[in-house]
C-alpha cells in the first residue's frame, strides 16, 4: 500500500484546506505527433487497485480526507491516483476546492507521466506533463487554453503523487536512522524544480512491536515528516512549519469519510497571522517603517535598498512618494527589461483579451506615472475582493472577475506587460488590522514596476487600490508562484517588533481596504 504526500495540497494551497472526496480521475498518454492524449487505464492496469484513507487534521480539528488507489501496469510499473477537495474558512467565507490527479512510474519508480486536476470557484488548472528522455513535457490548460512547456531534466523527478511510492521503495531497502539524500522534485501546480532534501530522522516503536522511521522532507524550505513502517505504509504525516498545525494519520474509510458537524471551521487566514509586537498607526498611510525581526535570520528577509534595507537585526522600509517618480514613457523596449515583459504559463500576456483589456485601459496615457496609476484604479474596481484558492492565471482572473491579492497581483502584471510596462510581482507580508483589532501581518502578494535607473522598482497594491504600495509591504520573495512557495520557510517562525520611527508619515494614495 502507498500514499499520496501531504506536501501535495500544500503545494496548490499555502495554507492547506478542508478535504472532501471528488471522484475525478485523469490520465494521458502520448501519440506518435508528441501531443497528450487521453488513455484508458483499464487497458494500463493489471490486477485488483488498492485503496488507502487518511483522515487530516488541523490542530485537533478533523478538517477532512483523502484517498489514494495504486495498481500494477501491464508493463510492469505503477499506477497512482489520488482524489481529494479542500474547503477552507478565509476571512469567514467557506471555499472549497478539487483535486485529482494520476501519475505512472516504471518498475523502478521513475516518473513517466502524470495528469493533475485543481478546481475551485474561481480558479482552475490541469497539468499534463510526460518525461522523454532529458525532458519533460508539461502542458497547462488554464482559462480555456493550453500552453506548452519543456523542462531540462537531469532524470526523472519525483512529483507529489508519487513521492509517498519513492519513501516506500526506500524504506523496504532498509532505512537507517541519520542517512540523508536528495530527491529530484517538480510541483505541476507551482511548476517548481528543485532537490528535495530527505533525512531519517528517528525511529518508532509501533504497538504491534515492529519499527517505523521518523522521515523529515524539506523541498524549498517546506518542511514535513512521515512516519513510515518496515512494508512501505505511511502511519502519519506532519506539516512542521507554515504556521498551521496541520497532520493526517491512516485511517479506515469510513474514519476518514466521517466529518464532524458540530465545529465552526478553522480560519486560516487567523492562524496564518504574523504578530507585531506594537501599536501601528494609519497602516495604508504609512511611507516609511522600520521593524525588528525575531524567529528568523534576516537572510530570510529580500534586500532591496533604497527601498527595503537590512541593518542589524531589522527591516527598514522606505517607499518613494508618489510626486517624486519620474514620468519616462510609457513603453520600455529595453533589453535590460525584457524579461519583466514576456508571457508566461500564468500570465498569458500575448493573449488578445489580454491586450485589448490593457490597450483599452492605456488607451491616450503618455507616460508610465499615469498609466500605472490607470491600471491599479481598474485593476481594484474590477475584480471583486473575495478569497479564492487555486493557482490565478491573469486571463482566468479577467474572464471571472473576482480574486485576492494573488488574482490582483497576476492580472496586473500581465496588463502592465501587455502594455510595455516592465513589471514583476513580490510576495511577502502586510499589516491589516482586518482579522483583529489589534492587527498583524498576513502574507500577500503585489506588484512591482521599473521606474527607471534611478528610482527602480516601486511597488504597488492593486488589491489596495495603491500607488506607491504603503511601507508596511515586507518583502520576502521575487517572481512568479514558482519563488512564491519559498514563503513556507517563514511561516509560522517570524515575527516583528516596531521600531518607534521619527520619520514623519506621509500619504499612500490608499483607498480604504
Amino acid at each position: 500500500m502507498r500514499r499520496a504526500s501531504l506536501l501535495t495540497f500544500v503545494e496548490v494551497a499555502v495554507v492547506a484546506a478542508w478535504i472532501v472526496l471528488a471522484g475525478i480521475s485523469l490520465t494521458r498518454s502520448t501519440d506518435d505527433s508528441g501531443t497528450l492524449i487521453p488513455i484508458d487505464v483499464d487497458a494500463l492496469v493489471t490486477g485488483t487497485m488498492s485503496e488507502e484513507w487518511m483522515g487530516i487534521y488541523v490542530e485537533d480539528q478533523k478538517v477532512g480526507y483523502a484517498f489514494t488507489g495504486t495498481a500494477r501496469t501491464v508493463e510492469g510499473g505503477k499506477l497512482i491516483q489520488s482524489r481529494s477537495a479542500y474547503r477552507m474558512m478565509l476571512f469567514g467565507e467557506l471555499r472549497e476546492i478539487v483535486q485529482a490527479g494520476v501519475a505512472v512510474v516504471d518498475g523502478e519508480g521513475r516518473l513517466q507521466r502524470f495528469d493533475v486536476l485543481v478546481q475551485s470557484a474561481a480558479a482552475n488548472l490541469a497539468a499534463r506533463g510526460e518525461v522523454r528522455g532529458d525532458t519533460l513535457m508539461l502542458e497547462v490548460l488554464q482559462a480555456g487554453e493550453a500552453s506548452t512547456i519543456e523542462i531540462d531534466i537531469d532524470e526523472p523527478p519525483q512529483i507529489g503523487l508519487t513521492l509517498a511510492d519513492h519513501l516506500a521503495r526506500a524504506s523496504e531497502n532498509d532505512l537507517k536512522e541519520g542517512q540523508v539524500f536528495e530527491v529530484p522534485y517538480f510541483s505541476p501546480t507551482m511548476l517548481a524544480k528543485s532537490n528535495m532534501t530527505v533525512r531519517v530522522i528517528g525511529t518508532e516503536i509501533l504497538p504491534d512491536g515492529n519499527e517505523a522511521f521518523w522521515v523529515e522532507r524539506d523541498f524549498e524550505g517546506i518542511v514535513s515528516r512521515t512516519l513510515i513502517n518496515r512494508g512501505g505504509d505511511t502511519l502519519r504525516e506532519e506539516m512542521s512549519g507554515g504556521g498551521l498545525p496541520i497532520w493526517s494519520v491512516r485511517e479506515t474509510r469510513e474514519q476518514a469519510v466521517k466529518m464532524p458537524d458540530d465545529q465552526e471551521p478553522v480560519d486560516f487566514i487567523a492562524l496564518s497571522a504574523v504578530p507585531l509586537k506594537g501599536y501601528l498607526k494609519n497602516p495604508r498611510e504609512r511611507m516609511s517603517l522600520s521593524l525588528a525581526v525575531t524567529g528568523v535570520g534576516l537572510d530570510r528577509i529580500f534586500s532591496q535598498p533604497p527601498l527595503q534595507t537590512l541593518t542589524d537585526d531589522r527591516v527598514i522600509i522606505s517607499v518613494p512618494m508618489k510626486a517624486e517618480l519620474p514620468s519616462p514613457e510609457v513603453a520600455d523596449s529595453s533589453p535590460a527589461m525584457a524579461e519583466f515583459l514576456v508571457a508566461t504559463p500564468f500570465m498569458p500576456v500575448d493573449h488578445r483579451d489580454i491586450q485589448a483589456q490593457s490597450a483599452k485601459t492605456l488607451g491616450g496615457i503618455g507616460d508610465r506615472k499615469e498609466a500605472v496609476q490607470a491600471l491599479v484604479d481598474w485593476t481594484y474596481k474590477y475584480l471583486e475582493k473575495t478569497p479564492v484558492v487555486g493557482v490565478p492565471n491573469a486571463l482566468e482572473v479577467l474572464q471571472v472577475g473576482k480574486g485576492d491579492c494573488n488574482e490582483h497581483t497576476s492580472l496586473f502584471v500581465a496588463l502592465a506587460r501587455a502594455g510595455g510596462i516592465p513589471a514583476r510581482i513580490a510576495a511577502g507580508l502586510v499589516y491589516s488590522d482586518r482579522v483583529s483589532n489589534t492587527g498583524a501581518f498576513y502574507y500577500h502578494a503585489w506588484p512591482e514596476v521599473w521606474f527607471g535607473e534611478e528610482t527602480g522598482w516601486v511597488p504597488v497594491d492593486p488589491t489596495f487600490g495603491q500607488f506607491p504600495a504603503d511601507a508596511t509591504h515586507v518583502k520576502i520573495v521575487e517572481g512568479d508562484l514558482a519563488r512564491q512557495i519559498e514563503l513556507m520557510g517563514v511561516m509560522g517562525r517570524i515575527g516583528f517588533e516596531l521600531i518607534k520611527d521619527e520619520t514623519p508619515e506621509g500619504s499612500a494614495g490608499s483607498q480604504p481596504e
